[in-house]
């Protein structure tokens, strides 16, 4: 499988509106949300992932990485972003 390195704008665009299963881990906390309608949205200064009614707001200035890693045989596709503090979101649409 390959990995990519893709842009905010690119993840945003993919993921604006889908069918996902989401994993946070963010300054020690650990959310998870299953099969949930995924929103992203970004503003001047943060990256908004909405699961379910759950708002992540993420500084677009402590993104380090966004990388997309397409599952053809399942139809999935992981989307990790990697975080300054050690922190990432691990994004799977399908």
């Amino acid at each position: 499988m390959d990995t990519y390195r893709i842009a905010i704008d690119t993840f945003i665009a993919e993921t604006f509106e889908c069918k996902a299963s989401v994993c946070a881990i963010l300054e020690g906390v650990a959310l998870s949300f299953q099969s949930t309608n995924l929103q992203t949205r970004r503003d001047k200064s943060d990256l908004h992932i909405i699961a379910g009614s759950t708002l992540f707001s993420v500084s677009l200035a402590s993104i380090l990485s966004i990388e997309r890693q397409p599952f053809p045989d399942i139809h999935t596709i992981e989307y990790e972003i990697s975080i300054k503090d050690g922190g990432s979101i691990t994004v799977d649409v399908f």
